[in-house]
């Protein structure tokens, strides 16, 4: 039996090649960006345009101090995406980004840090929906799969879990489960 909820999932947890870029400076080197472009793209595919498929709230900007004068730009976003004739419940994501970053010829303004940090927001929220989760959880470095990674996620179910699980939830809704 394939699950009906793994659907979106499966369908946005592997993002093209030409959708990533390593990262090659600061403390996140090394690691894979995922184009908010491919993520918007995606989301637009699975679930239709946005506004009227999915779409997203800013409920809230802040700024906090930093290290040596420098200033911390946060936004909280709440993703939403069409489920039968209404929306889903918020999936809330919060991201960052410097305002103000200290810089080897002083304190330098960052005038795009709020839309940098609506961003990431997003991309938070939309990880929990399965957008480059292969990314995330190591199984996909846009050339190849992560063998090591791959086999460390798998889990394999007994045969006739699926309607093990389905027979039990069933028995807890109707209030016969007795443990």
């Amino acid at each position: 039996m394939k699950n009906e909820h793994m659907q979106h999932w499966l369908a946005m947890a592997r993002p093209p090649a030409g959708a990533l870029n390593e990262i090659r400076g600061g403390r996140l080197a090394g690691m894979t960006d995922v184009n908010p472009q491919w993520r918007y793209r995606v989301m637009t595919e699975q679930f239709g345009v946005c506004g009227v498929g999915w779409k997203y709230t800013i409920d809230k900007l802040w700024t906090e101090a930093g290290a040596e004068g420098e200033v911390l730009a946060f936004a909280q976003v709440s993703l939403l995406v069409r489920v039968a004739e209404g929306w889903s419940e918020p999936i809330v994501g919060v991201g960052g980004n410097h305002l103000v970053t200290k810089e080897k010829n002083g304190l330098h303004n960052n005038d795009e840090c709020w839309k940098m940090a609506v961003t990431d927001g997003l991309s938070v929220a939309m990880k929990l929906l399965g957008v480059a989760a292969d990314i995330y959880a190591g199984l996909w470095d846009g050339s190849k799969y992560v063998a090591r990674a791959e086999e460390q996620q798998r889990v394999i179910a007994p045969p006739g879990f699926d309607n093990w699980l389905i027979d039990l939830e069933a028995t807890a809704d109707n209030g016969t489960l007795a443990l």
